[in-house]
């Protein structure tokens, strides 16, 4: 029997056909993975276009499973595409019910979307808005008490905005393009209010939001950026304070809160103000505010805001405008609700000092007068309310003050006198 002995070449050429049997294998093995990594990638991004965010993020795990079975490294523009994908999936899943959410955010959710910007800087501002958006919605579940978050949040904003006014650089500001984005810097503008608002370092916000307002000019929504740009100056750059009372103004024109909250929105912006006139100027709006809701409370309220206003800055003429006018609508309130007494110290109060408008206060003084039996003071009054509306009014807006008059006047026996007075009046109506 025939020993075996192979030469060497003999023996090289067996290596050659062994090695080559085995790359042979390895390759259809890597062909068989690419296609079902294919194939998963091409599901994630379905189900991410149709908004299944469950799928999507399924699928997405599924796809850096294969790649850490194979021990491949998670990288490539692949991996990046997908892992945003599922970052993604997974922070619209979160947002449906945190609560519920038995992932790790700081993993799977924005850990997904960094890594992935990490090796694809493509699309940045569709990609760092979607970062910032979950970075700020996960600070405001934490009730604004993470500074790291905070400080994410701000970054990946302003990256989105600078990517996009970028883009948007020789766009036409009434474009419809120009116009979304500055539907986004309104946006950013209210997230750094929220923000400001909680935030241990307030005045950073005063050069960000200032940025982003100028970016803005120009649009469509000048006018709010421009109210937006002198806001957080307010109060000689109080941000927290200028904030706060820019959220109540918005919280008062929303129609989404209670009369209380809006109050006690405005009641901390008072309180965060250092600067006697904007304080006022607070309560001023506080009062306005207060004495247009029906409650009789809110009646009593916006005069107490008022004369806090009028204390800090009595020679303003606006707040002493607005301190008159909470007097005489809470006069009058008294006076219909047969609080006659109220009626008439509140009514003694409002002409107690000068203001525009104040001929409302005389007529309230008047009737409450007349209502005691004080004839002297009732006629008085009643004739000044009278001669002092004459300067303001003609017709319609004229007649409640004669009217007043000429009661009063009957009411303690001058019907002659109230004779004339009514037919001064047609006279004056027929010329």
């Amino acid at each position: 029997m025939r020993s075996c002995n192979w030469s060497a070449r003999s023996r090289g050429t067996m290596v050659v056909l062994l090695a080559l049997a085995i790359t042979g294998s390895v390759a259809l093995a890597d062909a068989a993975l690419m296609e079902r990594l294919e194939a998963v990638k091409n599901a994630a991004i379905t189900a991410y276009n149709a908004r299944d965010w469950d799928a999507a993020a399924d699928h997405a795990g599924r796809y850096e499973a294969e790649l850490e079975a194979a021990g491949l490294p998670l990288a490539g523009a692949d991996y990046a595409l997908v892992a945003f994908i599922g970052g993604h999936a997974q922070f619209e899943i979160w947002k449906r019910d945190p609560d519920a959410f038995r992932g790790d955010f700081e993993e799977d959710v924005v850990g997904a979307m960094e890594r992935s910007l990490k090796i694809l800087q493509d699309d940045p501002f569709y990609k760092h808005n979607v970062l910032a958006s979950a970075y700020y919605e996960k600070l405001r579940r934490d009730h604004f008490q993470d500074l790291e978050l905070e400080n994410r949040a701000n970054w990946h904003m302003l990256r989105a905005l600078m990517a996009r006014y970028e883009e948007l650089e020789d766009a036409p500001r009434d474009s419809e393009e120009f116009t979304a984005f500055a539907k986004y810097l309104l946006l950013y503008a209210n997230r750094a209010f929220e923000m400001a608002r909680h935030s241990e370092v307030p005045e950073l916000y005063l050069v960000r939001v200032r940025e982003a307002c100028r970016m803005g000019f120009g649009s469509r929504f000048a006018d709010r950026f421009a109210r937006l740009y002198e806001v957080v100056g307010f109060d000689d750059g109080n941000t927290r304070a200028g904030v706060l009372w820019q959220i109540a103004l918005d919280m008062m024109n929303g129609g989404e809160h209670t009369p209380r909250e809006v109050l006690d929105t405005f009641a901390e912006a008072a309180a965060e103000t250092r600067g006697q006139r904007e304080r006022a100027e607070i309560f001023r709006q506080m009062s306005d505010f207060a004495s247009r809701q029906d409650e009789h409370q809110f009646k009593l309220d916006a005069v107490e805001y008022a004369r806090k206003a009028f204390r800090l800055d009595p020679d303003n003429p606006e707040i002493r405008v607005q301190y008159g006018t909470s007097l005489h609508v809470l006069s009058y309130a008294h006076f219909q609700s047969g609080r006659f007494r109220e009626a008439l110290d509140v009514a003694e109060e409002a002409v107690a000092f000068e203001w525009e408008g104040d001929e409302v206060a005389y007529f309230d003084l008047s009737r409450a007068q007349a209502n005691f039996g004080d004839k002297i003071n009732a006629l008085v009054n009643a004739e000044k309310a009278w001669q002092k509306a004459r300067t303001r009014f003609e017709g319609d807006e004229l007649q409640p003050f004669r009217q007043n008059y000429v009661n009063i006047l009957r009411q303690f026996g001058l019907p002659r006198k109230a004779e004339e007075i009514e037919l001064a009046g047609r006279r004056e109506q027929g010329s």
